[in-house]
């Protein structure tokens, strides 16, 4: 799996199945643009603007706009979160009632493209996708020829539409957090919360929680939360209770994307990750992510397999959640098989509700105008990929398949 902790991404060891490569060596190594869903009319009480952000995390870039215009982080709204180790644009909204305003040109490190007026707030999700722009960096150029013929392939086929690294968190364990939640299993939530090889991690682990608050770094709320708790002689119990309802509900999303991860690896091993069978909840890319169910009569159809090979339809996968639509037959039972493994049963679902409804999401996603090339700059070779995406669809996921070679 490609980490997200670090600025250097080592991806591929082995060498007759592997290339290896280096991802956001550089953050001008990975350019992302948002594709939107739709223009601003001109006129309403929501400022719309076009920034780019460099090496910026999504909390900083809404804190420095929120407070250049004088609201609160609430009233920024955007469409996505996009990479901190990257160049990236973007739209943001600013709720500005009645208000006239001066436009910079920048807030800091952030540059101001464009800006309009629109008559309601930007959402998450509201966009069509984004445009990615990657440098490869350590890669044997005499294996070019491969990544393009990878790529093609990817153009072929779709993207298996796994979620990639950044879900679960810069240590790679936001799943493990919201499994631990579904569970209540505070113990559990409590010591990988607070697990690491560092002094302040080391003293959580023998229960010596006065001495680990003191020593722990700030900028990490809900660990200190739980700890200040814990310091006080409060149960795991009531100290989980101290961490912020958005934390609690990125880690349950984490631990539903594991989930839907695990699906999709299944699914890729029998071979109909790509095709639809009988029970397929059909995921219709032309209408707006609604689902319809086919019988086996029309999952074997040539309707069907031309609709798939187009990228009209694909088979969906589970984002579990008491609301989600349930597929039938043998892709039912598989993918409640595969929740069961997690421990998790439909008591465990019906209290998930306050955090997922539950979805459901393409198995696939189709790779729209990619080209690799060869370059050189003052950081040496590489392999620039560009390629667009969905909304919600991980550009690392697509750099491990062409630098792994798995379908």
């Amino acid at each position: 799996m490609i980490r997200s902790n670090h600025p250097k991404i080592l991806v591929g060891n082995k060498q007759e199945e592997f290339i290896h490569g280096v991802l956001k060596s550089t953050a001008g190594d990975f350019i992302v643009n948002e594709i939107p869903l739709y223009e601003p009319c001109g006129e309403g009480e929501h400022l719309y603007l076009s920034v780019r952000k460099t090496k910026m995390s999504h909390e900083e870039l809404i804190r420095n706009v929120a407070k250049e215009f004088g609201v609160s982080p609430r009233d920024v709204g955007s469409a996505g979160r996009k990479d901190l180790q990257a160049v990236t644009t973007q739209t943001l909204s600013i709720y500005l009632p009645g208000k006239q305003t001066i436009v910079p040109e920048s807030i800091g490190s952030i540059d101001i493209l464009s800006f309009s007026w629109h008559t309601n707030k930007l959402r998450l999700g509201h966009l069509k996708g984004n445009s990615f722009a990657i440098r490869l960096r350590e890669i044997d150029l005499r294996l070019f020829e491969t990544i393009e013929k990878r790529l093609d392939n990817l153009k072929k086929t779709g993207l298996p539409n796994a979620f990639g690294p950044q879900r679960f968190g810069n240590y790679g364990n936001n799943h493990t957090l919201g499994h631990a939640i579904l569970l209540e299993d505070w113990d559990s939530l409590v010591l990988t919360l607070l697990q690491g090889n560092d002094r302040h991690n080391m003293f959580a682990e023998k229960g010596e929680y006065k001495k680990s608050l003191d020593a722990w770094p700030f900028g990490q709320p809900a660990e200190r939360n739980v700890l200040q708790a814990l310091t006080q002689g409060k149960t795991k119990q009531q100290a989980c209770k101290t961490i912020n309802k958005h934390m609690r509900t990125l880690w349950v999303n984490s631990f539903q994307s594991a989930v839907f991860n695990e699906v999709l690896r299944q699914r890729q091993q029998n071979k109909t990750w790509d095709s639809i069978i009988e029970g397929d909840l059909v995921w219709n890319h032309d209408g707006g992510g609604r689902t319809f169910e086919v019988s086996q009569e029309e999952s074997d159809s040539n309707e069907i397999k031309i609709r798939t090979t187009s990228f009209g339809v694909s088979p969906s996968g589970p984002l579990w959640g008491s609301k989600m639509r349930l597929p039938s037959g043998k892709v039912l039972q598989m993918e409640q098989s595969t929740l069961a493994s997690f421990g998790v049963d439909e008591e465990h679902l019906t209290k998930m509700k306050k955090y997922a409804k539950g979805a459901r999401r393409p198995l696939r996603v189709q790779v729209g105008n990619p080209v690799a090339s060869i370059g050189t700059d003052s950081n040496g070779d590489f392999v620039e990929v560009v390629f667009e995406l969905p909304a919600g669809s991980y550009a690392t996921v697509l750099v491990e398949k062409l630098l792994s070679g798995e379908a």
